[in-house]
């Protein structure tokens, strides 16, 4: 049996545009991935929700409030509300799989998202369309 030795390696980024600014990917380790998001004063992402992915949200800089519920939202969203937090600068806010979230920019955020499962896909809540 051969030995199996961790090395290291070294990537690139990669940058779309969106209709809210623009998400850097900086790429991803196994399962762990990391994004940049610069979304400009007064747009915001779609509502969605991922069912196996758990994200940690850092404002480092800028000032966003993010609407989100619990994984109830998803049963029952006619008698579901959504709670919203203020997150500014320096701020940390983690959003488990299956909890919709969408950030609205008060201010031109960067954001930095570093999620658990690199291959998951979002299950949109709002048409892409509708993120302004």
């Amino acid at each position: 049996m051969s030995p199996e030795y961790k090395t290291a390696w070294k990537g690139r980024t990669s940058t779309t545009t969106k209709a809210w600014g623009e998400e850097i990917c900086i790429g991803s380790l196994h399962q762990i991935q990391a994004k940049v998001l610069l979304l400009n004063a007064g747009f915001s992402t779609t509502l969605k929700y991922y069912s196996n992915k758990n994200e940690v949200l850092f404002v480092r800089r800028g000032s966003a409030l993010v609407e989100f519920a619990s994984e109830e939202y998803l049963r029952y969203p006619e008698g579901a509300v959504l709670q919203s937090v203020v997150l500014e600068c320096g701020d940390v806010f983690l959003v488990q799989s299956m909890c919709p979230y969408k950030i609205l920019a008060q201010t031109d955020c960067e954001i930095f998202e570093i999620g658990d499962n690199s291959m998951a896909l979002p299950t949109r809540l709002e048409a892409p369309e509708a993120e302004q």
